[in-house]
Protein backbone atom coordinates (compact mmCIF):
# COMPACT_ATOMS: atom_id res chain seq x y z
CA UNK A 1 0.00 0.00 0.00
CA UNK A 2 1.18 3.43 -1.20
CA UNK A 3 1.89 5.86 1.85
CA UNK A 4 0.40 9.65 -0.47
CA UNK A 5 -1.90 10.20 -3.59
CA UNK A 6 -0.76 13.04 -4.94
CA UNK A 7 -3.40 12.90 -8.02
CA UNK A 8 -6.79 13.07 -7.55
CA UNK A 9 -9.86 15.03 -8.62
CA UNK A 10 -13.08 16.46 -6.98
CA UNK A 11 -16.70 17.78 -7.76
CA UNK A 12 -14.43 20.98 -8.04
CA UNK A 13 -13.72 19.71 -11.94
CA UNK A 14 -14.42 16.61 -13.68
CA UNK A 15 -15.29 14.20 -10.76
CA UNK A 16 -18.25 12.96 -9.12
CA UNK A 17 -16.85 13.07 -5.75
CA UNK A 18 -16.49 16.22 -3.13
CA UNK A 19 -13.68 17.02 -1.58
CA UNK A 20 -15.20 15.37 1.65
CA UNK A 21 -15.97 12.23 0.00
CA UNK A 22 -12.38 11.81 -2.07
CA UNK A 23 -10.87 12.25 1.61
CA UNK A 24 -12.71 10.29 3.85
CA UNK A 25 -12.14 7.62 0.92
CA UNK A 26 -8.50 8.01 0.86
CA UNK A 27 -8.44 6.87 4.54
CA UNK A 28 -10.74 4.27 4.22
CA UNK A 29 -8.26 2.79 1.76
CA UNK A 30 -5.32 3.21 3.79
CA UNK A 31 -3.87 6.40 2.32
CA UNK A 32 -1.76 8.41 5.26
CA UNK A 33 -1.72 11.31 2.88
CA UNK A 34 -3.40 13.20 -0.16
CA UNK A 35 -3.47 16.06 -2.97
CA UNK A 36 -6.51 17.24 -4.37
CA UNK A 37 -5.54 18.43 -7.91
CA UNK A 38 -8.87 19.13 -9.51
CA UNK A 39 -7.83 20.53 -13.11
CA UNK A 40 -7.09 24.68 -13.54
CA UNK A 41 -8.42 24.78 -10.25
CA UNK A 42 -7.92 24.88 -6.50
CA UNK A 43 -11.35 25.55 -5.89
CA UNK A 44 -11.92 22.84 -3.23
CA UNK A 45 -8.77 23.23 -1.61
CA UNK A 46 -10.24 24.76 1.66
CA UNK A 47 -12.59 22.56 1.97
CA UNK A 48 -9.98 19.11 1.59
CA UNK A 49 -7.47 20.80 4.32
CA UNK A 50 -10.44 20.81 7.04
CA UNK A 51 -11.56 17.58 5.43
CA UNK A 52 -7.95 15.85 5.71
CA UNK A 53 -7.31 18.36 9.04
CA UNK A 54 -10.60 15.99 10.55
CA UNK A 55 -9.44 12.58 9.60
CA UNK A 56 -5.86 13.32 10.79
CA UNK A 57 -4.31 12.90 7.31
CA UNK A 58 -1.57 14.89 5.97
CA UNK A 59 -1.49 16.96 2.78
CA UNK A 60 -0.54 19.60 0.78
CA UNK A 61 -2.09 21.89 -2.16
CA UNK A 62 -2.28 20.63 -5.82
CA UNK A 63 -3.69 21.58 -9.36
CA UNK A 64 -2.79 19.84 -12.88
CA UNK A 65 -2.46 22.38 -15.55
CA UNK A 66 -1.59 21.87 -18.98
CA UNK A 67 0.89 22.86 -21.02
CA UNK A 68 1.85 22.35 -24.88
CA UNK A 69 5.91 21.24 -26.45
CA UNK A 70 5.90 20.80 -29.66
CA UNK A 71 1.95 20.20 -30.06
CA UNK A 72 2.03 17.82 -27.26
CA UNK A 73 -0.77 18.36 -24.42
CA UNK A 74 1.33 17.49 -21.27
CA UNK A 75 -0.28 17.64 -17.96
CA UNK A 76 1.68 19.61 -15.55
CA UNK A 77 0.74 19.17 -11.73
CA UNK A 78 1.77 22.26 -9.02
CA UNK A 79 2.37 20.54 -5.60
CA UNK A 80 2.66 21.95 -2.20
CA UNK A 81 2.90 25.83 -3.80
CA UNK A 82 1.60 29.23 -2.42
CA UNK A 83 -2.04 29.03 -2.60
CA UNK A 84 -2.13 33.21 -2.44
CA UNK A 85 0.62 33.52 -5.38
CA UNK A 86 -0.51 36.44 -7.31
CA UNK A 87 0.41 34.60 -10.41
CA UNK A 88 -1.40 31.35 -10.21
CA UNK A 89 -4.60 33.43 -8.91
CA UNK A 90 -4.63 35.14 -11.95
CA UNK A 91 -4.13 32.27 -13.94
CA UNK A 92 -6.92 30.13 -12.28
CA UNK A 93 -9.03 32.52 -12.70
CA UNK A 94 -8.97 33.07 -16.14
CA UNK A 95 -8.87 29.38 -16.92
CA UNK A 96 -11.88 29.15 -14.98
CA UNK A 97 -13.50 31.77 -17.00
CA UNK A 98 -12.33 30.69 -20.15
CA UNK A 99 -13.44 26.72 -19.43
CA UNK A 100 -16.88 27.92 -18.22
CA UNK A 101 -17.55 30.20 -21.29
CA UNK A 102 -16.47 27.23 -23.35
CA UNK A 103 -19.02 24.88 -21.47
CA UNK A 104 -21.63 27.20 -22.15
CA UNK A 105 -21.37 27.93 -25.68
CA UNK A 106 -21.44 23.50 -25.90
CA UNK A 107 -24.85 23.44 -23.93
CA UNK A 108 -26.47 26.08 -25.97
CA UNK A 109 -25.02 24.05 -29.19
CA UNK A 110 -26.81 21.38 -27.19
CA UNK A 111 -29.91 23.14 -26.98
CA UNK A 112 -30.02 23.84 -30.45
CA UNK A 113 -29.69 20.87 -32.03
CA UNK A 114 -32.39 19.23 -29.93
CA UNK A 115 -29.59 17.21 -27.81
CA UNK A 116 -30.98 19.30 -24.33
CA UNK A 117 -34.31 20.57 -23.62
CA UNK A 118 -35.82 22.00 -20.45
CA UNK A 119 -32.51 22.96 -19.59
CA UNK A 120 -30.65 26.52 -19.18
CA UNK A 121 -27.02 27.37 -18.49
CA UNK A 122 -28.56 28.70 -14.54
CA UNK A 123 -28.83 25.08 -14.27
CA UNK A 124 -25.57 24.56 -14.86
CA UNK A 125 -24.70 26.67 -12.56
CA UNK A 126 -26.63 25.81 -9.73
CA UNK A 127 -24.77 22.93 -9.21
CA UNK A 128 -21.33 24.42 -9.09
CA UNK A 129 -19.30 25.60 -6.55
CA UNK A 130 -17.80 28.87 -6.57
CA UNK A 131 -14.45 28.15 -8.22
CA UNK A 132 -15.15 24.94 -9.98
CA UNK A 133 -13.85 24.78 -13.44
CA UNK A 134 -17.15 24.08 -15.43
CA UNK A 135 -16.84 21.38 -17.76
CA UNK A 136 -19.27 18.80 -19.56
CA UNK A 137 -19.59 16.81 -15.75
CA UNK A 138 -20.83 19.14 -14.38
CA UNK A 139 -23.50 19.58 -17.02
CA UNK A 140 -24.41 16.21 -17.04
CA UNK A 141 -24.59 16.52 -12.81
CA UNK A 142 -27.58 19.13 -13.23
CA UNK A 143 -29.49 17.35 -15.84
CA UNK A 144 -29.80 14.36 -14.06
CA UNK A 145 -30.55 16.42 -10.82
CA UNK A 146 -33.02 18.66 -13.12
CA UNK A 147 -34.10 14.92 -14.20
CA UNK A 148 -34.09 15.57 -17.75
CA UNK A 149 -31.55 12.93 -17.91
CA UNK A 150 -31.84 9.70 -17.07
CA UNK A 151 -29.89 8.61 -13.86
CA UNK A 152 -28.08 5.53 -15.28
CA UNK A 153 -27.34 7.95 -18.36
CA UNK A 154 -23.56 8.07 -18.45
CA UNK A 155 -23.55 11.09 -20.73
CA UNK A 156 -22.12 9.12 -23.48
CA UNK A 157 -24.45 10.63 -26.34
CA UNK A 158 -24.01 14.26 -25.29
CA UNK A 159 -20.26 13.90 -24.88
CA UNK A 160 -20.22 12.96 -28.50
CA UNK A 161 -22.68 14.69 -30.24
CA UNK A 162 -22.48 17.92 -28.33
CA UNK A 163 -19.21 18.24 -26.86
CA UNK A 164 -16.92 16.33 -29.70
CA UNK A 165 -16.21 17.57 -32.89
CA UNK A 166 -15.08 20.47 -35.31
CA UNK A 167 -17.17 23.17 -33.76
CA UNK A 168 -17.03 22.46 -30.13
CA UNK A 169 -13.45 22.07 -30.29
CA UNK A 170 -13.00 25.70 -31.47
CA UNK A 171 -14.69 26.71 -28.44
CA UNK A 172 -11.72 25.52 -26.39
CA UNK A 173 -9.49 27.66 -25.29
CA UNK A 174 -5.34 27.63 -26.28
CA UNK A 175 -3.58 26.08 -23.74
CA UNK A 176 -0.29 28.03 -22.27
CA UNK A 177 3.29 26.71 -23.35
CA UNK A 178 5.08 23.74 -20.87
CA UNK A 179 7.27 26.54 -19.91
CA UNK A 180 4.99 29.03 -19.08
CA UNK A 181 3.49 26.64 -16.61
CA UNK A 182 6.36 25.56 -15.07
CA UNK A 183 8.07 28.80 -14.45
CA UNK A 184 4.70 29.84 -12.79
CA UNK A 185 4.65 26.81 -10.18
CA UNK A 186 8.23 27.30 -10.00
CA UNK A 187 7.32 31.45 -8.86
CA UNK A 188 5.34 30.26 -6.43
CA UNK A 189 7.37 28.00 -4.73
CA UNK A 190 5.78 24.58 -5.55
CA UNK A 191 7.06 21.66 -7.57
CA UNK A 192 6.21 21.47 -10.72
CA UNK A 193 5.18 17.42 -11.72
CA UNK A 194 4.87 16.07 -15.19
CA UNK A 195 2.03 13.96 -14.88
CA UNK A 196 1.24 10.40 -15.99
CA UNK A 197 4.44 10.64 -18.91
CA UNK A 198 3.16 8.20 -21.30
CA UNK A 199 3.39 7.37 -25.02
CA UNK A 200 6.93 8.90 -24.97
CA UNK A 201 6.74 11.69 -23.57
CA UNK A 202 9.64 11.45 -20.84
CA UNK A 203 11.24 12.59 -24.05
CA UNK A 204 10.44 16.20 -23.28
CA UNK A 205 11.94 15.76 -20.09
CA UNK A 206 15.28 17.21 -20.13
CA UNK A 207 13.79 20.34 -21.90
CA UNK A 208 11.31 20.48 -19.00
CA UNK A 209 14.06 20.32 -16.64
CA UNK A 210 15.76 23.21 -18.41
CA UNK A 211 12.21 25.06 -17.96
CA UNK A 212 12.51 24.22 -13.65
CA UNK A 213 10.51 20.89 -13.95
CA UNK A 214 11.64 19.20 -10.40
CA UNK A 215 9.27 16.68 -10.18
CA UNK A 216 7.66 13.51 -12.19
CA UNK A 217 5.16 10.82 -11.70
CA UNK A 218 6.76 7.17 -11.47
CA UNK A 219 3.03 5.13 -9.97
CA UNK A 220 0.00 6.24 -11.83
CA UNK A 221 -2.77 3.75 -13.38
CA UNK A 222 -1.53 4.68 -16.99
CA UNK A 223 1.75 4.18 -16.29
CA UNK A 224 2.93 0.71 -17.12
CA UNK A 225 5.36 -1.93 -18.47
CA UNK A 226 8.51 0.49 -20.27
CA UNK A 227 6.83 4.13 -19.55
CA UNK A 228 6.58 3.01 -16.01
CA UNK A 229 10.57 2.18 -16.51
CA UNK A 230 11.30 5.19 -18.36
CA UNK A 231 9.77 7.42 -15.55
CA UNK A 232 11.46 6.03 -12.79
CA UNK A 233 14.52 6.32 -14.55
CA UNK A 234 14.22 10.25 -15.80
CA UNK A 235 13.58 10.76 -11.71
CA UNK A 236 16.88 9.28 -11.07
CA UNK A 237 19.03 10.79 -14.11
CA UNK A 238 17.91 14.24 -13.63
CA UNK A 239 17.26 13.83 -9.23
CA UNK A 240 13.13 14.91 -9.49
CA UNK A 241 11.11 14.48 -6.98
CA UNK A 242 8.85 11.46 -7.36
CA UNK A 243 5.17 11.49 -7.60
CA UNK A 244 2.09 9.69 -8.67
CA UNK A 245 -1.95 8.98 -7.69
CA UNK A 246 -4.56 7.14 -8.98
CA UNK A 247 -5.75 10.20 -10.85
CA UNK A 248 -9.34 9.35 -12.88
CA UNK A 249 -9.20 5.55 -11.84
CA UNK A 250 -10.79 3.23 -8.54
CA UNK A 251 -12.72 4.10 -5.77
CA UNK A 252 -11.18 7.84 -5.27
CA UNK A 253 -12.59 9.06 -8.43
CA UNK A 254 -16.18 8.32 -8.75
CA UNK A 255 -15.74 6.88 -12.34
CA UNK A 256 -17.51 4.34 -13.74
CA UNK A 257 -16.89 2.36 -16.84
CA UNK A 258 -13.10 1.09 -17.47
CA UNK A 259 -12.19 3.65 -14.77
CA UNK A 260 -13.78 1.56 -12.21
CA UNK A 261 -10.88 -0.87 -11.23
CA UNK A 262 -8.64 -1.46 -8.56
CA UNK A 263 -6.12 1.29 -8.11
CA UNK A 264 -4.01 2.30 -5.33
CA UNK A 265 -1.38 4.23 -7.07
CA UNK A 266 1.07 6.56 -5.18
CA UNK A 267 4.12 7.36 -3.51
CA UNK A 268 5.99 5.89 -0.27
CA UNK A 269 6.24 7.77 2.60
CA UNK A 270 9.85 8.52 2.26
CA UNK A 271 9.47 9.68 -1.24
CA UNK A 272 6.70 12.09 0.66
CA UNK A 273 9.09 13.18 3.10
CA UNK A 274 11.57 13.80 0.61
CA UNK A 275 8.90 16.29 -1.45
CA UNK A 276 7.60 17.94 1.69
CA UNK A 277 10.80 18.84 2.90
CA UNK A 278 12.53 19.75 -0.44
CA UNK A 279 15.60 17.59 0.40
CA UNK A 280 16.60 17.41 -3.69
CA UNK A 281 16.47 21.42 -3.45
Amino acid sequence: MKYANLHLHSTFSDSQLTPLQVVRIGKSLGYNALTLTDHETDGGLNDFFTACENEGLEYMAGIEFYGMEEGVNLHLTALDYDINDPGIRAFVKERCELMAECTRRCVERGIKLGFIHDFTWNDVLDVCDEGAWICIDHVIRAMKQKRVMPAADDGSVLRQNVFKGPEPKSFFPEHPTAEQVIKMIRKASGVAVLAHPYKGQTRFVERLVGYGLNGIEISHPDLQGNDAHLALQMADTFCLYRSGGTDHTGAMSGCGGVNAVPALQGITEEEFIILRERRLG
